[in-house]
Formats: structure tokens, sequence, C-alpha cells
């Protein structure tokens, strides 16, 4: 379990290292994720080797949402202003989502 959170916290380290030393404007823990898909896929590490921690973190994943209600609950007032954005902000980003996870699982589903 100590060795899988290990491998998830130094992609995430790594990522957030990438992330400041380059500016770039993607998240660091959305780089971790990129750069942890690509070790579990080219075999530069195990699936048993994440997994314990993974599957954990999958478990209290809810847990990790209550910060984004609390600010969607303390920016009420500027939601209401900007509605309209933000609704179609969230039904693409939903759309491209679903779209972007169907394709990639029928292409991955294939091997």
């Amino acid at each position: 379990m100590l060795k899988s959170l290990i491998y998830i916290f130094g992609f995430l380290l790594l990522g957030e290292l990438i992330q400041y030393q380059f500016s770039l404007p993607i998240a660091g823990n959305i780089i971790a994720m990129l750069l942890i898909f690509l070790a579990l896929f080219f075999n530069f590490i195990k699936l048993e080797d994440v997994k314990p921690a993974s599957d954990m973190l999958v478990k209290y994943m809810v847990i990790f949402f209550i910060p984004y209600g609390v600010g969607l609950m303390a920016y009420t007032g500027l939601i209401a202003d900007f509605w309209i954005p933000v609704t179609t902000a969230v039904v693409f980003s939903t759309l491209i989502s679903i779209y972007i996870t169907g394709f990639l699982f029928q292409k991955l589903d294939k091997k």
C-alpha cells in the first residue's frame, strides 16, 4: 500500500514540477495523470504497483468533492451573475468528456 501511494504521489509531484518549471496552462495533477497513464500503458510500472492505493482513493473519492461543493455555495451570487457561460461550459465540457472517454474506450478495448 505504501509503495503504491509513493508511486501516485511521486507522479503528482512530478506533474506539479513540470507545470511549475515550464509555466504550463495545464494543472499539475492533469499532467501527473497523463504521466502515470503513459507509464502504465508502456509498462514502465505495473498495475499491481498502484492498484491498492488507487482502489482506496476511488473508494473515498466523494470526500474530494466536498471543497468543490463548498465553493459552489460560497460563490452562488457570482455563478448567478454568469449562469449562461457557466452552464454552457458545463454542458460542452461534459459532452466532450463523454465523447473522448467513449472514443478512447473503443480504441483501447480492441487490444
